[in-house]
């Protein structure tokens, strides 16, 4: 441990520690992806022959979805109305093996370093939510001794409506694909997707118009823990910085890398804990930033540092 390096025994620091953790190490997470139209196709077929997908022709081919009720597969349209494809009906060119998805998943999901496990994807069916479709809060029925996750995959279709919620009424998360699906800035389609422990309540929202096809917690917490800690008298009292050690793999050697420059390449988690310390800059109580600190010394300044999460290997 480093000579300057104060250790975290402070209760306001255990407790920013688990806000953080609870945030950082969440049991769901979602995001997006550019799809490239050239890898965006979806076949399936219609009874008579294999067709590309127009979204009516693809409703009218498929069946009526089902759902998981005491090991058995129940049809009730009062609880789950939409439309689903088993995997003998349909492929497609979209490929989330190759576009960084299960990465993330792997490092969310997985806790970082802390597990070697391979992760897999293993494609299960293809849902249909048409005008008036929903799926009523549940949870969903384990189809293996292998599954810990849910991965849901929402395709660039038009539509309004028909939100995921995880948690009860979307404490965890509040997913709303129409808004995510496509790039107003790149004037492109992405792929939005969320991944979950497959034991959390989860239900779809009416679908207002447009199809949806398919194969975030609050940070107030983890601001107020910090204001808390940064203003305790008990911390730091000499002055001095909280740590956070990265909880993402980046392919850098630090030795030949600009630090300055590379921490606008932060990724997920990362890049948010970054931005709070934006906010919040005065951490010796005199005014001046941390960042003006250690420009004026060069960014060699050496500070007491209380790590709230612990540097890793990576």
């Amino acid at each position: 441990m480093a000579p300057n390096m104060v250790e975290p025994k402070d209760p306001i620091v255990a407790a920013l520690k688990k806000d953080v953790l609870d945030t950082v190490a969440p049991n769901l997470c979602h995001g997006t992806v550019p799809l490239d139209p050239s890898e965006g196709a979806l076949f399936y077929k219609d009874g008579k022959s294999e067709s590309s997908c127009y979204i009516q022709r693809l409703v009218e081919a498929s069946e009526r979805a089902t759902f998981g009720r005491n090991n058995e597969d129940v049809l009730d349209e009062s609880y789950r109305k939409a439309w689903k494809m088993d995997i003998s009906q349909f492929a497609s060119q979209f490929d989330v093996s190759k576009t960084g998805i299960l990465d993330i998943v792997h490092d969310q999901l997985l806790h970082y370093s802390k597990s070697t496990k391979n992760l897999e994807a293993h494609l299960y069916k293809l849902n249909v939510y048409g005008p008036g479709s929903f799926f009523k809060p549940h949870v969903d029925t384990p189809r293996s001794d292998k599954l810990f996750a849910t991965l849901v995959v929402v395709l660039p279709t038009v539509h309004a409506g028909g939100n995921l919620l995880l948690g009860e009424n979307g404490a965890l998360l509040n997913f709303d694909s129409a808004k995510q699906v496509y790039d107003p800035e790149a004037k492109a389609p992405r792929v939005a997707f969320v991944a979950f422990y497959s034991d959390i309540e989860h239900q779809v929202l009416p679908v207002e118009s447009g199809y949806r096809s398919l194969s975030s917690a609050s940070f107030t917490t983890v601001l107020k823990s910090f204001a808390t800690a940064i203003a305790s008298p008990s911390i730091l009292p000499k002055g001095g910085a909280l740590g956070f050690g990265l909880l993402y793999r980046y392919p850098i050697d630090p030795k030949n890398t600009n630090l300055r420059e590379f921490t606008g390449a932060l990724k997920g988690n990362d890049a948010l804990l970054r931005a709070y310390g934006e906010d919040i800059s005065d951490l010796y109580g005199d005014g001046v930033p941390l960042k003006k600190k250690m420009r004026d010394a060069g960014g060699k300044l050496v500070l007491p540092v209380v790590w709230v999460t612990q540097p890793s290997k990576m």
